[in-house]
């Protein structure tokens, strides 16, 4: 049986073996070659990873490698190449063109198979080609500090940069690939982090980018399908199976087809995540 579809993925320096096993409270750790690790210490932070992987991981892992225009992104898919347990995703930085994408996927097919390849999207160059660029990807995430940086414009903004958030979604809604939003930088903005988790999920997103431990709780609250909603996903699929498909009333509420749709994939998702009901929290967020 597949994985479930992420709802947090938690950034770690691969310099710091010793902070992986904190994957346990991630969905996925995504072990950091590039920005986590200053241009000094890639050898030294490679032959961390080597160690780490030398054993079956039981952990969801994910290893973030440097672009390929530079050579640390080369000598980084040669280290993953050697690998007898390799990440379940490799996240490609600064990717620009699906070219980028083929490489990766070819460099490290074995056996028919390839890790799962997430491309962050944090240029306007990568924007320019975003629906190519999630055809050609398993998935997307959104690198807002970059691609601000690029715009000129305060990073940790909302609307300054929403328009890229939608059309990121869209792309992958299009693609059938999930999209995950960028991290939130204010570590100490419980309420911020709160509020962008809900409206990212509302723009469609699948899951949030984390740089500290302390944001898991909440994105994985948010991210998971309340019961009161799994429960509203069932009466609305059950309403319409009654009504012979047709559009339908409940409560308070007219049913048709676009409502079954968003219901169902409720369904599916809770059911992924083996909800199928049942109360997960204090902090259920109703209908």
């Amino acid at each position: 049986m597949s994985q479930p579809v992420p709802r947090s993925l938690l950034y770690c320096s691969a310099l710091h073996p010793e902070q992986y096993v904190k994957s346990a409270l991630a969905d996925v750790m995504v072990i950091d070659l590039e920005d986590g690790v200053p241009h000094g210490q890639k050898v030294q932070a490679r032959a961390c990873v080597e160690q780490f992987y030398r054993s079956q991981v039981a952990q969801r892992t994910a290893l973030r490698i440097n672009p390929l225009r530079d050579n640390e992104g080369l000598l980084d898919l040669l280290l993953v190449q050697a690998l007898e347990h390799r990440p379940e995703y490799i996240v490609m930085a600064m990717t620009e063109a699906t070219a980028e994408i083929d490489v990766v996927r070819a460099n490290l097919c074995r056996d028919g198979e390839t890790p799962k390849i997430l491309v962050t999207v944090e240029t306007p160059a990568c924007m320019r080609a975003i629906y190519e660029v999630a055809a050609t990807a398993d998935g997307l995430i959104f690198g807002s500090a970059d691609y601000a940086a690029s715009l000129g414009v305060p990073i940790g903004g909302w609307t300054n940069i929403l328009h890229a958030r939608g059309t990121i979604v869209a792309a992958a809604s299009a693609a059938g690939i999930p999209a995950f939003d960028t991290a939130h930088f204010n570590l100490d903005d419980e309420d911020g982090l709160m509020k962008e988790c809900q409206d990212t999920l509302e723009l469609g997103f699948s899951g949030k980018t984390a740089i500290h431990p302390r944001q898991i709780a909440t994105i994985n609250m948010v991210f998971t399908p309340s019961a009161a909603a799994y429960e509203q996903a069932l009466a609305v699929v059950e309403a319409a199976k009654h009504s012979g498909d047709k559009i339908t009333r409940l409560k308070n509420l007219m049913v048709g087809p676009p409502f079954v749709k968003q219901a169902r994939k409720v369904i599916q998702r809770a059911q992924e995540l083996g909800l199928k009901g049942e109360k997960h929290g204090p902090h259920d967020r109703g209908a």
